[in-house]
């Protein structure tokens, strides 16, 4: 069974990109080796149509080349959604025997908003089970004026972790969207607020880690809380993603970050 999860860590990823029309990021996908995954997005606004993009990224930053509803390779995917319609956008699995992966930044041109999420699913290295997890749609923090000479705001990113012995093991994935290296502080808490263990990880510009916490953290074993990290810059500059695998049962389930 644990032999099954060193695939789902294997493909965590979480990192996300800025531009001047970007409205937000999905974490992770995967295609290949049994995996896929599909974009859900929607546009919310009732009366103009969303001109999107969907920018595809490899885990070191670098455009990736994805077969887009099982067409062409591409790097960036170009499209419509009507108002208050939706769009579907899926990268297959294309067999092999590695799963390629990466991330996707979504942006549109003109004025609608358009959130949605992504599903990675797959089977890979054969196994019997079919497993499914989404990927939120990760969304920068809105601008906010900060008086000259004045620090920014500290910011806090709340993961719920579990770590039962036998039971639960959680993966996470940390990246930096930034084009400058990024230094995070973070402290795994118990349920009453003591803190477990703490430490620091260092994240160059668009780097990402991806690490099982039992694996990493030994002291997190058979414990469960909540990760929190300290985020002294932009809340949109550092993306989380985190996944809770059942060892018994054979389930996986994303895990959202509370932001604050």
């Amino acid at each position: 069974m644990f032999r099954r999860m060193a695939w789902l860590f294997a493909l965590l990823v979480a990192v996300g990109t800025a531009s001047a029309w970007a409205q937000g990021t999905f974490g992770h996908l995967a295609y290949g080796d049994g995996w896929q995954t599909t974009f859900l997005v929607v546009n919310e606004d009732q009366g103009t149509e969303a001109n999107v993009s969907l920018s595809f990224y490899s885990d070191s930053g670098t455009p990736l080349a994805v077969p887009v509803n099982g067409g062409a390779l591409i790097s960036v995917y170009s499209f419509s959604i009507p108002p208050s319609g939706s769009a579907s956008i899926v990268v297959p699995d294309v067999g092999g025997t590695t799963a390629n992966q990466g991330w996707a930044s979504l942006a549109v041109s003109n004025t609608p908003t358009v959130s949605g999420q992504a599903i990675f699913r797959g089977n890979p290295g054969g196994i019997s089970q079919v497993l499914e997890a989404a990927v939120p749609f990760t969304t920068p923090a809105p601008a906010c004026l900060v008086p000259y000479g004045s620090a920014g705001p500290t910011h806090y990113i709340l993961v719920p972790f579990d770590n039962t012995t036998g039971v639960h093991v959680t993966a996470l994935a940390l990246a930096n969207t930034t084009s400058s290296a990024l230094t995070v502080p973070f402290e795994f808490d118990d349920p009453t607020g003591a803190m477990i263990t703490s430490g620091t990880i260092n994240l160059g510009a668009m780097n990402h880690t991806s690490f099982v916490s039992t694996t990493q953290y030994p002291a997190t074993q058979g414990k469960t809380g909540v990760l929190r990290i300290t985020l002294t810059t932009n809340i949109g500059d550092l993306s989380v993603l985190a996944l809770l695998a059942n060892s018994v049962t054979g389930t996986l389930t994303t895990l959202i970050p509370i932001t604050q």
